[in-house]
């Protein structure tokens, strides 16, 4: 008899498998490489007839196209311990090449495309009708053995009866502030914020760049499968908002959270000033093995705001509040606002949207800004405003605004220290922080009396007015 190799065919339904990659399970598109998914046993690496994989197309009894891969090699050297003789077996008349319940001649991948429960009729053997009819070849492969049983020594081909989905990819992330008050829209103040590049599942690194003033952001995941699992990483806080550094001093640690799927999470962000917050999303797709790694970094842009204020008390503390100009404009015609004249910009400016900082007991401050263009008020009970107009913080700047020196006893906040503060002073006198009617707007030097000392300093800064700058 005249055999020169043997070969084996299997067939499968190529709507829901692909021939991959045997090493990565990336689906194989050039099928003249067959290193690429079919690895042939050591065995067959010496034989004098180089060993073929093709890729053929058939028509089931239903009229569907089943793929078929023929897989053939030579005999020699032997595929067992045995003398090739003794593969050769005569059965009803036909000689029978056997290769023997134990041998394996090769693995070859392939790679679920859909999330389908996997089906042993998708994938099988099929005997030869085209290429080898007359030799009768037959492979003896037990069918437990085969399909069922992952025994290295005597599997020759394992699948699973249940297909875990490998899809570790987000459908989307959504980065938001606010909520949707439903009841009355008018009221939601609900906002995304865009990503840059836009999303895309196959790109894994974001960033958004904020210009707001926010403390809080949320984070919404959308998981492409939903049979996955998702677990966030953000900057770790202390008790009091704090974040936690490793010993170094400079490192963030970072604490691991769930994520549920289409569930917004809040996030603290770092404060201006403070590095950029990073957020990491791991997901794990359902077969446990298969894992992802999304990020997203929050840039805050800031400029700073530095000076000195000096008061009449040795703690020289005093509130800055910084406004948006446009905000304040919108608000208060500066054109209108005289010298010496009473006027209720104090209160107007209180009622706007502000940043609000101290200084430190010396009096010096160093505010981190979003840049643009600012209106400042140096504000302390019982003395003149200080403000500066459309003061520009560009990116990575410093705005040093010097020392300023504020001016006590206008305790009404009117913008000018005259008769009227004179007279409410006087209600006060010699009233210490112990009594009931005390008010600090009045104890200029802060000892915690209402003395002669403060009557001294009101005096001082009689008939004088707020200075804009």
């Amino acid at each position: 008899m005249s055999l020169s190799g043997l070969e084996v065919r299997f067939e499968y339904d190529d709507t829901k498998l692909q021939p991959s990659n045997i090493s990565t399970n990336n689906i194989v598109n050039d099928v003249t490489n067959i290193k690429n998914y079919f690895k042939f046993e050591s065995e067959f690496a010496g034989t004098s007839e180089r060993p073929i994989l093709e890729i053929d197309s058939d028509v089931n009894e239903a009229g569907h196209g089943n793929n078929i891969v023929r897989a053939q090699m030579s005999l020699f050297p032997p595929l067992s311990t045995m003398p090739v003789s003794e593969h050769i077996i005569e059965k009803d008349g036909s000689k029978i090449i056997s290769t023997g319940d134990a041998v394996k001649f090769g693995e070859m991948s392939f790679r679920m495309i859909t999330d389908d429960r996997f089906d042993i009729n998708g994938f099988k053997l099929k005997a030869s009708n085209k290429y080898s009819p007359a030799t009768g070849i037959k492979v003896n492969l037990d069918v437990l053995h085969c399909f069922e049983k992952s025994d290295p020594e005597t599997g020759v081909f394992r699948f699973t009866d249940e297909t875990a989905s490998k899809d570790a990819d987000l459908a989307n992330i959504v980065v938001s502030s606010g909520k949707v008050n439903e009841e009355n829209p008018d009221e939601s103040n609900y906002k995304e914020y865009n990503l840059d590049p836009i999303f895309d599942k196959e790109v894994n690194n974001y960033t958004l760049t904020l210009l707001e003033y926010l403390d809080t952001i949320d984070i919404t995941a959308t998981q492409s499968d939903e049979n996955a699992s998702m677990k966030i990483k953000v900057p770790k806080r202390d008790s009091e908002g704090k974040l936690v550094y490793e010993i170094d001093g400079t490192t963030i640690i970072y604490e691991e959270k769930n994520l549920n799927d289409e569930v917004p999470m809040e996030i603290t962000l770092n404060k201006l000033g403070e590095p950029d917050t990073e957020i990491t999303i791991d997901i794990t797709a359902e077969d446990g093995a298969t894992q992802n790694t999304y990020k997203v970094v929050i840039k805050r842009p800031y400029g700073t705001i530095k000076g000195n204020v000096k008061t009449k008390a040795s703690v020289h503390q005093a509130d800055i509040r910084v406004y948006s100009t446009n905000d304040v404009s919108s608000k208060i015609d500066w054109s209108t606002i005289v010298s010496g004249v009473s006027d209720t910009v104090h209160s107007t400016l209180l009622t706007l949207n502000s940043q609000d900082y101290k200084t430190q007991d010396d009096g010096t401050y160093e505010i981190y800004v979003i840049p643009g263009t600012y209106d400042i008020l140096m504000d302390k009970k019982g003395y003149l405003d200080l403000i500066y107009l459309s003061k520009e913080v560009q990116e990575g700047e410093t705005l040093n605004l010097g020392e300023d020196t504020l001016i006590a006893g206008d305790v009404n906040k009117d913008g000018t220290i005259e008769l009227s503060d004179y007279t409410s002073f006087l209600s006060k006198y010699l009233l210490n922080s112990s009594d009931s009617n005390y008010m600090i707007d009045y104890d200029f030097n802060l000892d915690g009396d209402i003395e002669l000392s403060d009557l001294t300093i009101l005096l001082e800064g009689y008939l004088k007015n707020r200075l804009i700058k």
